[in-house]
């Protein structure tokens, strides 16, 4: 399991208990902020020179968006960021409701073909 995958499993734990308890403790307040400092410093969210994206991430997943697939798997490639971590990062970072239609890109299949593809280079 990767650094980001490790950070963002240990969020969504977090959510998850105060979700059911209806509300945060300092502590799990605290832990949440730490986690979110210590999730901005994965590749992914690499701050980018780009008028469109701020982060390395939401530059990957534009390219994905705009049909540039080859060119988003290399970019990938190239700054090391595995397609588990990319997909989690899209999850996380991506409204749902503002980006669905973007998004729906990103099935089952997409991502495994991504995958693969990443892969094979």
């Amino acid at each position: 399991m990767s650094e980001q995958a490790k950070i963002l499993a240990q969020m969504y734990e977090l959510i998850t208990n105060i979700l059911k308890t209806g509300q945060a403790s300092e502590e799990e307040g605290k832990r949440i902020d730490e986690l979110e400092e210590m999730l901005l410093q994965q590749k992914c969210y690499e701050k980018v020179d780009n008028a469109e994206s701020d982060y390395l991430g939401e530059e990957i997943a534009r390219l994905f968006f705009n049909e540039k697939y080859e060119e988003a798997v290399n970019k990938l490639y190239e700054n090391a960021i595995s397609p588990e971590d990319f997909f989690a990062f899209a999850e996380y970072h991506f409204d749902e409701e503002e980006d669905e239609e973007n998004l729906e890109l990103f099935t089952q299949a997409f991502m495994v073909k991504v995958k693969t593809d990443y892969e094979a280079k």
